[in-house]
């Protein structure tokens, strides 16, 4: 029997929606909205034997990514390629702690205070903080930033635009002042500002350029040295940080390799330093090679699986047609085959969550059924009733790389099933995001991550009618009615009962098919420290406390 690696497991735990308001949205020390924490069991980020403990300055750390970024724009991205990139490099007005993800903690703002009746929240940022080309920072910086999300100009792609619907302006009575005035109260308002992609822009580098696709200018711990397209990104130190000795590191290099395998090699070599087990096959690999000497860490991710069906084509606005290929899919089989059993099935908010489907409840929604015989009988029924006898042909978007490209192959087998052939198109991650994004595919199979689990976030980047990432593009405007009720609602079972309808309705639809959800794994040599794996893929990616001891 091969040695385990010693694995950091995240617990989770609940606490009442009337308790956050109290601790977050009232009086800015917590997390206001999240129905669950995080704390870690295991903290083990050194294997046996390693005594030093103090933080000591220089080294890089390496990493990788699958692609080149599509841009340097993490406004305008979803992709981790972008923002694992540009996070060191810049600030948001607040953060998740580091170390315990449960906490939203300041950044660019030193403090706020909030009105008492939630509808103002005034933040005081943090004196001569400078942008990595020397010009300050100031509230005119925060406001147009912010602006640029939740209002975007022209031709500018906002995924966040919703999540700050509750927005109703943003002042700037002073340069370190900034002042979020809001329509309603909105328990989510912090968790959201604290989200990996709300990074704060020069408004001089906007004005100039029009957006950050090409550049990369923040006021973060690092600055962007080199960009080798194909090879790797270099990020190095930023002398000028407004943290007092931070980062500790020299610098980040993120090697692009769009094949784990070479990844996997990489990281047996020691040329990388930590390994984000995106293909959960390498972390059978590396836990069974290395044992104990090296530390894998493992958390329920924000992340799941999905095959999403574009309600505006034919054949897909038939909910009959759209029902039969849920039906089609045998859920657990997809968990085992294609996760290696790294996942749990689940609705449209992580199943951890306290607003999660119970798992009976999620039995009474066709496609969730534990009988497939059953369930693919009577797919083939429906397609016939819809007119499709003898099944129908589609096309399947899907992204490049072993993970994505095996997700499609088994849907293509399980579609099979029932008599839909689906023809494989695969595509560079820049291409296929753009099919994506403009809704020019028939079926895609994907893999989403996010970085807030609370329903004001969850459901309006998914799931309403004009959320970024409704890829689907299904519309139903009762959904849209109870994402208002249950976004004002202060009772937390009441607000529990409100999201819980939305997510059967969703489900309902048949739209976007969650597959499953998944978790987050990622392996790491022991020099490596003080860095903790988030539930989030897009959260604690600064690296501005990670330092790295001797090997």
């Amino acid at each position: 029997m091969p040695v385990k690696a010693p694995v950091c497991h995240t617990q989770q735990a609940q606490i009442s929606r009337r308790q956050l308001m109290r601790m977050g949205a009232w009086t800015g020390l917590g997390l206001a909205g999240s129905m669950f924490w995080h704390a870690t069991r295991c903290t083990r980020l050194a294997a046996a034997g390693r005594t030093e403990q103090n933080p000591r300055p220089g080294g890089t750390l390496t990493m990788w990514i699958a692609a080149d970024p599509a841009n340097f724009d993490v406004h305008q991205n979803s992709t981790y390629v972008t923002q694992h990139v540009t996070a060191p490099c810049y600030n948001g007005l607040v953060q998740r702690d580091p170390l315990n993800p449960n906490r939203i903690i300041p950044d660019l703002a030193e403090g706020w205070e909030v009105s008492p009746d939630g509808r103002r929240y005034t933040f005081h940022l943090v004196p001569e903080v400078t942008f990595h080309d020397g010009r300050p920072c100031s509230s005119a910086d925060v406001k147009m930033s912010l602006d640029r999300l939740r209002q975007p100009p022209a031709g500018v792609i906002s995924l966040r635009q919703e999540v700050f619907d509750a927005v109703d302006e943003i002042l700037t009575p002073d340069p370190l002042t900034v002042i979020i005035a809001l329509k309603q109260g909105s328990a989510s308002l912090l968790e959201n500002l604290a989200e990996g992609h709300v990074a704060i822009y020069p408004q001089h580098i906007l004005e100039k350029e029009g957006n950050m696709k090409k550049v990369i200018v923040g006021t973060g711990p690092f600055r962007l040295k080199k960009y080798t397209r194909g090879v790797s990104v270099e990020l190095e130190r930023n002398p000028h940080y407004f943290v007092k000795e931070r980062p500790y590191l020299d610098g980040i290099t993120i090697f692009i390799m769009p094949d784990p395998n070479t990844a996997y090699a990489a990281f047996r070599s020691g040329r990388l330093l930590m390994l984000r087990l995106l293909d959960i096959d390498l972390g059978k690999r590396v836990a069974q090679e290395f044992g104990d000497r090296i530390v894998i860490q493992r958390t329920a991710g924000y992340r799941f699986r999905a095959l999403h069906l574009n309600t505006s084509r034919e054949p897909w606005l038939d909910l009959r047609v759209r029902q039969a290929v849920d039906l089609a899919i045998d859920r657990p089989a997809c968990i085992r085959e294609v996760a290696n059993g790294e996942g749990a099935i689940g609705g449209c908010m992580p199943p951890t969550s306290a607003w999660a489907l119970t798992p009976g409840e999620l039995h009474g929604i066709p496609g969730y059924g534990p009988d497939i015989k059953a369930n693919r009988a009577h797919a083939r029924r429906l397609l016939a009733e819809a007119g499709f006898p003898g099944g129908l042909k589609t096309t399947m978007l899907a992204l490049q790389g072993s993970s994505s490209e095996r997700l499609s192959a088994f849907l293509k087998g399980q579609l099979a099933q029932i008599g839909v052939e689906a023809t494989v198109d695969v595509r560079e991650t820049a291409d296929a995001y753009d099919v994506l994004n403009r809704r020019a595919f028939d079926t895609a199979s994907w893999e989403t991550a996010f970085a807030v689990a609370d329903p004001d976030s969850v459901f309006s980047e998914f799931f309403t009618c004009q959320a970024a990432r409704n890829y689907s593009t299904l519309c139903l405007p009762e959904v849209d009615e109870l994402f208002g009720q249950q976004s004002q609602a202060l009772d937390s079972q009441e607000r529990k009962k409100l999201v819980r309808e939305m997510d059967r309705r969703i489900l309902h639809g048949h739209g976007s098919l969650l597959l499953h959800w998944g978790n987050y794994l990622t392996a790491q040599w022991p020099q490596v420290r003080s860095w903790m794996q988030h539930p989030s893929l897009y959260s604690n990616q600064r690296m501005q406390d990670v330092w790295l001891a001797r090997p």
